[in-house]
């Protein structure tokens, strides 16, 4: 966390971590306790700042599959990981560096969701929440 309200989010994370329903039980409690706090960040209604980051960030510090820097996790590695984040990026219509309050975010993100990507594609989406009456 870079200022004191300031988050730096993979454009995924962005969207899955608020509407996921993923276990992080297995990749400890560190990794679990950050990816608890940004969820309920991403779900309240304040004015940090989220800052559409480019590669592995804050979740990803936190998360053992996260080696030099890169996503190597059996799910998926850090290049089919930015390919998610493309498509992410993409369908909400953002770019790295880009900053947003949580509102403007939350506001961008309900507007946009589910994106064609989560109804065709994304291996999570039996377990995701972007597909029930939005949260607000």
């Amino acid at each position: 966390m870079n200022g004191i309200n300031e988050y730096r989010l993979r454009p995924h994370h962005i969207l899955c971590t608020r509407y996921g329903t993923f276990d992080a039980t297995g990749r400890g409690p560190e990794f679990s306790s950050i990816q608890q706090r940004i969820k309920e960040i991403l779900n309240q209604n304040n004015d940090a700042v989220i800052i559409v980051n480019e590669g592995p960030d804050e979740i990803c510090s936190k998360c053992p599959d996260c080696k030099n820097n890169r996503c190597e996790s059996p799910d998926g590695n850090e290049d089919q990981v930015r390919k998610w984040d493309h498509i992410v990026m993409k369908g909400l219509g953002i770019e790295y560096g880009q900053r947003f309050t949580v509102d403007k975010l939350k506001s961008l993100v309900k507007e946009k969701t589910p994106l064609q990507f989560c109804k065709e594609r994304c291996r999570a989406r039996g377990r995701c929440k972007v597909f029930d009456s939005k949260p607000g």
